[in-house]
């Protein structure tokens, strides 16, 4: 379990054997069904979630009462509502496990103590950040192409997990309804011939 994170953390800095007790010391294992949530609408995200084993969904609702899916997390993705977890606000996001999922869990204040305690740590989540920054920025550029171009980039970011997602979340992501993914995929697939 912790040697999936340490695994990560290695592509970005190396830890001494007190920094890591330092780490696992503040983090918690939690264990989640398919359809439990980490996170409600309303609720003020408490902590940031590293996902170890399946996978969950970040959304919104609309005032229509449509779900618009943000981001998916798997294994290795750092996944919670960063403006609700650093200004203490309410979260207009659920985290929902899209299959039965194992995360560890780590306070905010935890992160904090960690930040002044380890610059190598402090330098680990800052890069963490940024990318989860990048992913958000490149998310807003993804909804002004066309379907297709979405559906050509969703496949390869998440190619390699696309049928550990149900065809109607693909289709919230991408912003389109399930008969217009459909559609897309078969194009895709007559393209492949």
């Amino acid at each position: 379990m912790n040697e999936r994170l340490l695994d990560h953390i290695a592509r970005y800095v190396t830890l001494d054997l007190s920094e890591q007790e330092l780490l696992f010391n503040t983090l918690i294992l939690k264990k989640l069904s398919k359809n439990q949530y980490l996170l409600k609408e309303g609720d003020i995200c408490k902590y940031d979630y590293f996902v170890i084993q399946g996978g969950v969904r970040q959304y919104e609702v609309d005032k229509n009462g449509k779900e618009l899916i943000i981001h998916f997390g798997f294994e290795d993705w750092w996944i919670s509502d960063k403006a609700s977890l650093w200004n203490e606000t309410p979260s207009i996001y659920n985290i929902e496990a899209l299959e039965d999922t194992s995360v560890l869990q780590i306070k905010k204040e935890h992160l904090e103590k960690l930040f002044s305690l380890s610059p190598k740590l402090e330098h680990y989540f800052h890069l963490v950040l940024q990318h989860t920054f990048a992913i958000w920025q490149n998310k807003i550029l993804f909804l002004q192409k066309p379907a297709e171009e979405r559906y050509r980039l969703f496949r390869e970011m998440y190619g390699h997990i696309e049928q550990r997602i149900s065809q109607q979340y693909i289709a919230s992501y991408l912003g389109v309804t399930r008969e217009t993914l459909s559609r897309l995929r078969s194009q895709l697939f007559k393209k492949a011939k």
